[in-house]
């Protein structure tokens, strides 16, 4: 069976459509809640270890990091797929890159709060919600 005929099996196509539609609606829920999530002094410090070792067991840090990279590393092989057939891939990559702990990532993201349009529309959206706002990183 070559990939053409296999992309035009309906039982393919709705699943495919139905995968889309679940990550749709992931998406929607999921992106909102880690906003309102994530504490609102986590940008201020100079790295991601130093926040987590003043503010939580490093052993405990430890585990989940590694729970979520698996999770991110699934979520990647799942964004690859997703590619190829009807869906969000590259929403489920990003999602991936969102969730791991790789080196670097926690520059990117201080990069992004930066960013006054982005500090302004994610504080927000959590005042929103009585969340407090975000402490923009000093170096």
């Amino acid at each position: 069976m070559d990939i053409f005929n296999f992309l035009q099996n309906e039982t393919f196509i709705f699943y495919a459509a139905a995968f889309s539609v679940l990550f749709f609606l992931i998406g929607i829920i999921l992106v909102p809640y880690v906003i309102l999530k994530i504490p609102h002094d986590y940008f201020s410090y100079s790295s991601k270890k130093e926040y987590f070792s003043r503010k939580r067991d490093i052993a405990v840090y430890y585990v989940k990091m590694a729970l979520r990279n698996a999770a991110a590393l699934l979520l990647f092989f799942l964004g690859i797929i997703l590619l190829v057939v009807p869906g969000q891939g590259l929403l489920t990559i990003l999602l991936a890159f969102l969730l791991a702990d790789i080196p670097g990532k926690y520059k990117i993201e201080k990069y992004l709060i930066k960013k006054e349009r982005v500090y302004n529309l994610l504080n927000r959206f959590r005042q929103k919600y009585g969340k407090k706002s975000f402490i923009l990183p000093e170096d």
